[in-house]
């Protein structure tokens, strides 16, 4: 269980969360778990949803938290295995879960078929379909995959009074760099994506002049007009120049509202490598949205400051500020004036009329670093290679 800390100065990689030695990655996570959806939906929630939270973390995360982690996961800086995050989309809120199941071994192989076993495990469920993730599993997963990028990574979503819903993350440099794009231009031609997923491939010069690049898939484990296949791009120019060129690729995508949201979050350049996800759906000619995925570290003093900022912008979209505040004081381990790093990402996605969507996503600094630690190029924070 998160315990409060007594530090006074803010340091981006310090160990955030303390616990009892004996803890679980599980205990920790349900902990968590509970204490959002609780704030977000004053104690509201299916019952079925923490019994699918359970079984997703078993038997993975069901031993001790190491004092330096078994498997670095490229999920987090500090290589822990998960994160929590929120979002509000027509005022409702959606508490979600992002993990990397953790092999026996601690290699990229186990981590990879711990994956591939989670999904399979999943086909049971009501409302669940891996048809299209087994349609491209032999593109993404291979013999000896590179060690410390994402694997197979899966995760869980929720409403109040909606059933759960999931989605698996694959990596397009599994087959090693340079071929990203033909891993996904053949992924996306056997989902019977290739029309819409055509325009952008033809600008991938144009995109990388940018400093855009692909970064990774997912795809949602479902079935309807509704599930999509998700690109993640990662923006290494600065400004919104790139932002702007992948987002002119979406139906929905506004760059004067993204422009207002970045002036909220922002106070100087964009140079910390945003992300933009475009969502694409069967049937159609291009891409229905772009989420952009803005960064906090390395622009905010304190998690104070980034929730201020985070308030400004949900505020011009009339998004629950109120439920925000709630949220974000169950899940800090100390006042937010005292810590850096917990709020790592800022999602934003305009649609064709009303509010924004917009989401909040909070690492969860477990394992403190050596002495001679190098940060992680993780998911989220600072550069990855290419």
């Amino acid at each position: 269980m998160p315990e409060k800390s007594s530090r006074a100065t803010p340091v981006r990689h310090q160990q955030l969360f303390s616990y009892p030695p004996d803890t679980t990655h599980a205990g920790l996570l349900a902990d968590l778990w509970n204490r959002i959806r609780t704030a977000a939906w004053e104690g509201g929630e299916r019952e079925d949803v923490r019994a699918h939270l359970a079984d997703m973390l078993h038997p993975w995360a069901h031993r001790p938290i190491e004092t330096r982690p078994h498997y670095p996961s490229f999920v987090s800086a500090d290589g822990f295995p998960a994160e929590l995050s929120v979002s509000w989309r027509k005022g409702v809120t959606e508490v979600r879960i992002l993990f990397e199941p953790v092999g026996a071994g601690a290699d990229a192989r186990a981590a990879q078929n711990a994956g591939r076993a989670m999904v399979r495990a999943l086909a049971t469920r009501t409302g669940v379909s891996i048809g299209g993730y087994e349609a491209v599993e032999d593109l993404f997963t291979v013999d000896d995959p590179p060690a410390y990028r994402s694997g197979v990574w899966l995760s869980l979503a929720c409403g109040p009074d909606t059933p759960p819903h999931f989605k698996v993350y694959l990596n397009p440099y599994v087959n090693g760099a340079g071929r990203e794009w033909d891993t996904v231009g053949r992924a996306m031609e056997r989902l019977g994506l290739a029309p819409a997923w055509a325009p952008v491939a033809h600008d991938r010069d144009g995109l990388a002049a940018t400093g855009t690049h692909l970064d990774y898939v997912a795809l949602d484990l479902a079935t309807g007009a509704q599930a999509r296949a998700k690109i993640y791009f990662r923006h290494r120019g600065t400004g919104l120049d790139g932002i702007h060129r992948l987002g002119a690729f979406a139906r929905s995508y506004d760059p004067d509202r993204a422009a207002h949201a970045a002036a909220d979050l922002y106070t100087g350049p964009i140079a910390n490598e945003p992300m933009t996800g475009l969502a694409f759906r069967a049937g159609r000619d291009g891409a229905d949205e772009a989420n952009i995925y803005f960064r906090l570290p390395g622009t905010v003093d304190t998690d104070a400051t980034a929730s201020e900022r985070i308030v400004a912008l949900m505020h011009r979209e009339g998004a629950p500020t109120d439920v925000y505040r709630r949220i974000a004081a169950a899940v800090a381990p100390a006042p937010l004036h005292t810590t850096v790093g917990l709020h790592e990402l800022v999602s934003y996605r305009t649609r064709d009329a009303g509010p924004a969507d917009i989401g909040v996503y909070f690492r969860l600094p477990v394992h403190a670093p050596g002495a001679d630690a190098v940060p992680r190029p993780g998911h989220g924070w600072p550069r990855v290679p290419a």
